[in-house]
C-alpha cells in the first residue's frame, strides 16, 4: 500500500497550523524563540498523531497491523514516546526516569488488553486498560515531562498523549466498535450540540443561581486570545474527556450491560465524580451540574454515534463558563 494513501495530508497541515499558532502566541508572551523552536517538534508530533488517529484509513491500517504480530503491537506503542524525545532533547530537559515511566505507561494498557486477546469482550481487561490510561493522568502519577516553559507543572500535554494511547489501545489493538473518534464535525453535530446546550443552560443557570454556586461575572476578552482558548478547550479538554467518558466508558458499559439508559447514567455519574477534584475543595453543586452535563453529552453521543456533538457541546459550556461566570 502506498504511504501517501495511508497517511492523508490533512492531519499534517492541521498540526502544522496549530503549532505555528502556538509559536505566535508564545512570541506574543515574549517567550524566547529558542525554547519555542525546541518545543515545537514534540508539540507538532503530538498534534499530528492526535489528528491522524482520527482518520478512518489510518485506524483501519493500524488495526490490520496489530492483528498480525504481538511484537508489532508493542513496538507501535513504544512509538508514543517519540514526541517526548523530540520535545525534551532539544530543550535539554530529558529525564531517564520520565522516559522509563512513559514507556511503562504506554505499554501497560496494551499488555492488559493483549493478555485477554482470546476473549473478545473481557470486562476485566477493558476496565484495567481504561484505568491504566486514565488514573496516571487523573492522579498526576506521571513525572513532569513537559517542563518548558518554566513556571508550569509540566503536565499540560499529558491529555494529548492520553488520547493517542487510548485510541491506539481501543481502536487499533482492541478494535472496539462505536468509539466514534473523528475530528470533522458534520452539520448535524453542530445542530444537535447547539440545541442541547440551549436546553441545558436554563437548568444549569437556574440551579447555579439558586444554590449560589454561579456568580455572573462577564468580561470582554481579547478576541484572538479567546478564540485560541476555545480551540484549546476543544482539543485538550472536551475531546479527551468525551473520548474517555462517552467513546470508551459509556460504550463499554453498554456492551457489558446491554442497557443504554443505565450505561449513559453511570457514565454521567462517573464524569461528575471526576470533577470533585476541581477547585480547592470538593463541591456537590459542581458534581450535580457535571452530572446534568454528562447526561446531555451522553445523549448526544448516543444520538450521533460519534464524539463531535458531545465535544462541541462540552466546548460551548466550558467557553460560556470562562466568558461569563465564576463559582
Amino acid at each position: 500500500m502506498e504511504l501517501r494513501r495511508i497517511l492523508p495530508a490533512w492531519p499534517f497541515f492541521a498540526a502544522l497550523l496549530i503549532t505555528l499558532a502556538a509559536l505566535a502566541a508564545g512570541r506574543s508572551r515574549e517567550l524566547p524563540i529558542s525554547g519555542l523552536l525546541g518545543a515545537s517538534l514534540g508539540v507538532f508530533l503530538l498534534l499530528w498523531g492526535y489528528f491522524a488517529l482520527s482518520d478512518p484509513r489510518i485506524q483501519s491500517v493500524l488495526a490490520q497491523w496489530c492483528q498480525t504480530s504481538r511484537a508489532r503491537v508493542l513496538a507501535l506503542a513504544c512509538c508514543l514516546v517519540l514526541p517526548y524525545l523530540a520535545y525534551s532533547l532539544p530543550l535539554h530537559c530529558f529525564s531517564l526516569r520520565g522516559f522509563l515511566a512513559l514507556l511503562l505507561y504506554v505499554n501497560l494498557p496494551v499488555l492488559a488488553i493483549r493478555a485477554h486477546s482470546s476473549v473478545r469482550d473481557s470486562p476485566v481487561a477493558d476496565f484495567a486498560a481504561l484505568l491504566l490510561i486514565w488514573l496516571p493522568l487523573e492522579l498526576g502519577v506521571l513525572p513532569a515531562l513537559w517542563l518548558w516553559p518554566p513556571g508550569q507543572p509540566g503536565h499540560y500535554l499529558d491529555g494529548l498523549l492520553g488520547v493517542l494511547l487510548a485510541v491506539y489501545c481501543f481502536q487499533a489493538v482492541r478494535a472496539l466498535p462505536g468509539i466514534g473518534y473523528h475530528l470533522v464535525p458534520r452539520g448535524r453535530d453542530w445542530l444537535l450540540a447547539g440545541a442541547g446546550v440551549l436546553l441545558f443552560l436554563p437548568l444549569a443557570l437556574g440551579f447555579g443561581a439558586l444554590t449560589g454556586f454561579l456568580r455572573f461575572s462577564p468580561h470582554a476578552p481579547d478576541p484572538p486570545a479567546f478564540l485560541a482558548r476555545i480551540l484549546g478547550i476543544f482539543l485538550v479538554t472536551a475531546v479527551p474527556e468525551e473520548l474517555l467518558f462517552r467513546g470508551l466508558l459509556q460504550n463499554l458499559l453498554l456492551r457489558w450491560t446491554g442497557r443504554g439508559t443505565l450505561s449513559l447514567g453511570l457514565a454521567a455519574v462517573l464524569f461528575a465524580l471526576a470533577h470533585l477534584n476541581v477547585g480547592a475543595h470538593p463541591d456537590w453543586r459542581l458534581a450535580l451540574l457535571a452530572t446534568l452535563a454528562g447526561i446531555l453529552y451522553g445523549w448526544l453521543f448516543r444520538a450521533t454515534g460519534g464524539l463531535m456533538a458531545p465535544a462541541l457541546a462540552h466546548t460551548f459550556v466550558n467557553s460560556l463558563w470562562t466568558l461569563g461566570f465564576r463559582s
